[in-house]
């Protein structure tokens, strides 16, 4: 069961070209970085910002959403996961693009601008953005004797598939700048951490696919579906944000079933997937 947070004083504006659409567990310190960072990234573009609560602690939740006046707010009273809390944020239907945001990502100026621009091209279906690792965050593994997320290096410029039907990000850990990296413009699929669609297709492929629970491989099945219906997958590689990535699992220690996705996945796609060996990762 879902509830609309009583905030009366909140109306969709009517003329806008985007929805923005944040799922929110807890984590409200980055939450309120990622909407202080939309105005910049927006630019000129007018937007609704709806934000889908999955069952935050309640005081938390209650201070900072009394503290918003610019936000649509829907309060789930339990965990419905990240594709349900999507197809959620999707079903108030005001604006005919929209994009979904973790509210682990921090944007950069116009990077919601650029990406918006991107989709005046009718053959893209979807595009993602480049995401950086934090500069705070520096995670080392002796397995391997390096940082796993350096500091300002890249976290996603697009997924790609490998022979035994695993995705993975390109050029992860490269520098943003690198020629290889700046090259990517075309992916196979993107992140839903930032993931910018048309209404119309949306609705065609019936939104994120719920089946997976809590979460995970509900943008790779999206972006998938996006595209056997003839649609581009791109990347804006000036439209760049930066992700913390896991932060609300980690802290919460939230265990996504990952294994069993997988299989969900592989039942669904096993037989269509494209597989790419010349990408780095």
């Amino acid at each position: 069961m879902s509830k609309k947070h009583k905030n009366k004083s909140v109306k969709p504006i009517q003329d806008t070209l985007l929805d923005i659409i944040i799922p929110v567990m807890n984590r409200f310190d980055l939450l309120e970085k990622c909407i202080q960072s939309i105005s910049s990234a927006a630019n000129e573009i007018k937007y609704n910002l709806i934000l889908v609560d999955n069952a935050s602690e309640k005081d938390k939740a209650d201070q900072f959403y009394a503290s918003l006046d610019k936000a649509i707010v829907i309060r789930n009273k339990e965990n419905m996961g990240f594709p349900r809390a999507c197809n959620q944020g999707a079903s108030r239907k005001y604006s005919p693009l929209i994009l979904f945001l973790n509210s682990d990502v921090i944007l950069e100026t116009n990077a919601i601008f650029n990406l918006v621009k991107t989709m005046d091209n009718p053959t893209i279906g979807v595009a993602g953005m480049k995401l950086l690792f934090p500069d705070e965050e520096q995670i080392y593994d002796a397995k391997i004797n390096s940082n796993i997320r350096p500091a300002q290096k890249v976290q996603h410029v697009g997924m790609f598939c490998d022979l035994h039907g695993d995705f993975f990000h390109a050029y992860i850990g490269w520098s943003a700048d690198n020629p290889k990296v700046l090259a990517i413009k075309n992916a196979y699929v993107v992140t839903g951490a930032a993931l910018i669609t048309r209404r119309n297709i949306w609705n065609k492929a019936g939104g994120f696919y719920e089946g997976y629970g809590i979460g995970t491989y509900e943008d790779i099945d999206f972006c998938l579906t996006v595209r056997d219906m003839g649609y581009n997958i791109v990347i804006e590689q000036t439209a760049v944000g930066t992700h913390y990535v896991g932060a609300t699992a980690e802290q919460h220690k939230i265990s996504y079933p990952l294994q069993y996705n997988r299989l969900i996945f592989l039942q669904r796609w096993a037989n269509r997937l494209n597989y790419t060996s010349h990408i780095a990762w």
